[in-house]
């Protein structure tokens, strides 16, 4: 509890740090003198309009000048008139009042503008309005709730448990012929050197960047099982139309978009984006999903776990040049997919993880070995992680689908014609059937056998989420 304490008054220290870095504070202890309260604007208010009125009222008077010193007094009033006309033709306009940064806009400053403008801070310091974003860390982020929490560690410790030994392939899959890894994977992620990333950053790559026909060329519907998952990372310009016909053509359905959000809290300021058809500088890059088979979240958990992760991804931006990708998103799909046969392609030696098969042509070793790789799905063996009763108490869980008994539609057959002991409701019945008489329910027929009232209430299926 004592360290829990001290966590979290080492970050409040660091928040009153940064706020005070941002309103221009000496120091955390003196942001209260930068601010000001609710009152405290109220009285400036009431002091500028008590020092205007003032003014407007001696202006006049103070612009008189003495006759007595040989001027000629018609000329003298007609000045006079002059620059009471014009202190009242300023007067009667609006107030503006000028802003010179954006400290007022903060959230937290309690000014007179009630709105935090991220957008302006941007322009004036560099910060990215995503900057401000709280609790975006593996570690932070579910630390307000505790059952997540535990479900989370209770996953790692499950998956450290089933995973393979790493293995990595050093090939170039321009060349490589994907069906010999003797394999059908349940995960498969791509991540691609796409022209996109050296055409923005402006620096010529020490690799051979993927065009999106080429990508397509992959033979990924040969080596993806029967319901599998396929994460790509398209980047954030055309690669998001591009993608989806990648997926289409492998024989997947795009079922998600995950969003790696880019912050640059350590390196702040304005990206240095070549992009000629870019408008905007683009702070963010998509990694599609797609989904082969039938795979529901009702029945299927067995494979798939849902609701686990968020669908973003906050993390720093990498420096200029570098287009490797946060891990997070390995986390995501572990997470996610029970499945263990996972496969990395393009990737690096910075990528190779436990449970992971990892084929790119920057690689600088090789140990993948077909048959010892599938010796580890063979039984007793299975290409599945499994689960643990807590865990299976702890996730979230679909409701299971519903029958037409449920919703109070009729089965077939009911209430449609004479059984032994049931009425003989009309053919459209929309009724439930009475498990204690047979009878029908339908409207408008007939009742003959049991009592009209007696039917069975059937129970509404409940789950514990």
């Amino acid at each position: 509890m004592n360290s829990r304490l001290q966590e979290i008054r080492e970050r409040q220290k660091l928040r009153r740090e940064l706020l005070a870095q941002q309103l221009g504070a000496e120091s955390a202890d003196s942001i209260g003198a930068v601010l000001n309260s609710k009152d405290e604007q109220k009285e400036i208010e009431e002091t500028r309009e008590t020092c205007r009125a003032s003014f407007d009222a001696s202006a006049p008077g103070a612009k008189r000048k003495c006759q007595g010193e040989g001027e000629d007094p018609e000329e003298d009033v007609e000045d006079q008139k002059d620059e009471v006309e014009q202190q009242q033709a300023e007067d009667s306009g609006p107030y503006e009042v000028v802003y010179k940064d954006s400290s007022t806009f903060l959230k937290g400053t309690q000014s007179l503008n009630p709105h935090n403008d991220y957008c302006q801070h941007f322009v004036d310091t560099g910060h990215r309005p995503q900057n401000f974003i709280r609790d975006v860390g593996l570690a932070d982020r579910f630390e307000e709730y505790p059952k997540l929490r535990e479900l989370i560690r209770l996953k790692d410790e499950l998956i450290a448990a089933t995973n393979t030994p790493p293995m990595y392939l050093q090939a170039d899959p321009e060349s490589f012929d994907l069906r010999e890894l003797k394999c059908k994977f349940d995960v498969i992620l791509l991540e691609p050197p796409l022209e996109e990333y050296y055409r923005e950053s402006g620096i010529i790559a020490n690799e051979k960047f993927w065009t999106w026909d080429d990508i397509m060329k992959l033979e990924i519907e040969e080596i993806s099982a029967l319901r599998s998952f396929v994460f790509l990372w398209c980047g954030s310009g055309e690669g998001l139309d591009l993608g989806r016909m990648c997926l289409r053509k492998w024989g997947f359905r795009r079922c998600e978009d995950i969003c790696w959000i880019k912050t640059n809290k350590n390196n702040p300021g304005k990206t240095k984006t070549l992009d000629p058809k870019a408008v905007f500088q683009r702070t963010k890059e998509h990694c599609l999903m797609g989904i082969k088979g039938t795979v529901r979240r009702s029945t299927d958990g067995d494979f798939i776990h849902a609701n686990m992760d968020i669908d973003l991804i906050i993390t720093d931006e990498p420096e200029i040049g570098n287009i490797e990708k946060p891990v997070e998103i390995f986390h995501i799909i572990e997470h996610f997919c029970l499945g263990r046969r996972r496969l990395h392609l393009f990737g690096r030696d910075s990528t190779i993880r436990p449970g992971w098969l990892t084929v790119g042509p920057t690689l600088t070793n090789s140990n993948f070995n077909a048959e010892a790789y599938s010796s580890h799905f063979n039984p007793p063996n299975s290409h599945l992680s499994g689960c643990t009763e807590e865990i299976e108490r702890l996730r979230p869980k679909s409701p299971p689908p519903k029958t037409k008994a449920d919703w109070g539609g009729a089965r077939p057959g009911a209430g449609a014609g004479p059984r032994p002991g049931a009425g003989t409701g009309a053919a459209n019945a929309t009724g439930p059937v009475s498990a204690a008489t047979g009878a029908g329910s339908g409207a408008g027929g007939a009742h003959t056998g049991g009592s009209p009232l007696a039917r069975e209430k059937v129970p509404e299926k409940t789950c514990s989420c």
